[in-house]
């Protein structure tokens, strides 16, 4: 396959950074999952370059695959379509998150494996990791749904932050900002 012939794995091994468009998440996962591409892009990462992507081209990221069913996009949990590609290990991302009203679905996916943390990506919105931070850029939020800490009778499942805000995914907590919150002017 193209996948695997000299010239796409002679760019690969050269390659600082990749980037996954969006599309169907299963897709990507048919097409390179088990390859020597495959592998190439995790060499990509190990050399200290950068992979991004848009919708589907983030949630392929996750090791586990967030609406991999080839039927259809509505179920986040897809028995036998479950396998991301890993590049953000213990986790599971969506996107098109708030537009599209998606919270109880990444509820329901964590409740299933709590082990993961869930990730839910807004629309016009980035999250770039590097090493175990997350910092969220763009106009909207990103929101974590971590099962290892209790949830508040009451209070929403998640973390949501804003952009400008940064999130440990080792630690599971939002991090400071480090601006003032002081208003303009203000004065000790």
């Amino acid at each position: 396959p193209e996948v695997e012939s000299k010239t796409y794995l002679q760019t690969l091994a050269r390659a600082r950074g990749l980037w996954f468009s969006g599309g169907r998440q299963w897709r990507f996962v048919d097409a390179y999952q088990g390859t020597l591409a495959y592998d190439s892009f995790h060499a990509v990462l190990q050399r200290g370059g950068v992979i991004g992507g848009s919708s589907a081209g983030a949630s392929i990221q996750a090791d586990y695959l967030a609406r991999g069913n080839p039927l259809g996009n509505r179920d986040i949990i897809a028995r036998g379509y479950e396998r991301g590609f890993g590049f953000l290990p213990g986790t599971a991302i969506d996107q098109h998150f708030a537009q599209r009203k998606r919270f109880a679905d990444m509820t329901r996916l964590t409740q299933t494996y709590p082990q993961l943390l869930g990730i839910g990506i807004d629309e016009q919105t980035a999250l770039v990791v590097e090493g175990d931070v997350g910092e969220v850029l763009g106009k909207n939020s990103v929101h974590f749904y971590n099962r290892r800490a209790p949830v508040a009778p009451e209070q929403p499942d998640y973390v949501r932050v804003a952009p400008g805000g940064r999130y440990d995914l080792r630690r599971r907590r939002a991090l400071p900002t480090g601006r003032s919150t002081d208003p303009p002017g203000a004065t000790e």
